[in-house]
């Protein structure tokens, strides 16, 4: 379900135009995975590093999202209380946590991938043939600069 509130769509004042549609982009994909699956985006993002369920350490999710290890760690708690995730101290440094899917975990990550695959569906049979050509380019042209600055 898509719906954009549209008595700020001018964003008069704002944030630039990019940032502005990434934050409702983020807003209602986040309201649309706690309505359908009861997870969050942020939730969502950390399975799409954990998948398919492999251990990997705490600090290396939080270093693939460019996140804080406490902001992945907070969510981590969340998804480890729900019984989305494990995690473990590492048994050859246990300074280090391990973090994998449970089959839980992976179950809502398929639904989630699965409703934002949807979600995006929907939003660029909005945009016309020659629209979503030029969004895909520039989504693949932003893609490539961030991976070289990384």
């Amino acid at each position: 379900m898509w719906a954009m509130d549209t008595r700020d769509a001018s964003n008069k004042g704002g944030f630039p135009a990019l940032l502005h549609l990434t934050f409702i982009l983020q807003q209602v994909s986040d309201e649309l995975l706690l309505k359908e699956v009861g997870i969050g985006l942020s939730q969502a993002r950390i399975m799409s590093v954990l998948h398919p369920s492999v251990a990997k350490y705490q600090r290396s999710v939080a270093t693939a999202l460019s996140q804080t290890e406490a902001n992945v760690s907070r969510q981590l708690r969340v998804m480890k209380k729900d019984g989305l995730v494990h995690v473990a101290k590492n048994k050859k440094d246990g300074r280090q946590k391990d973090v994998t899917l449970t089959v839980k975990g992976v179950k809502k990550y398929d639904q989630a991938k699965d409703i934002l695959k949807d979600q995006q569906s929907r939003l660029l049979k909005l945009l016309s043939n020659s629209e979503v050509e030029a969004f895909e380019h520039a989504t693949r042209n932003l893609s490539a600069q961030h991976g070289r600055r990384s």
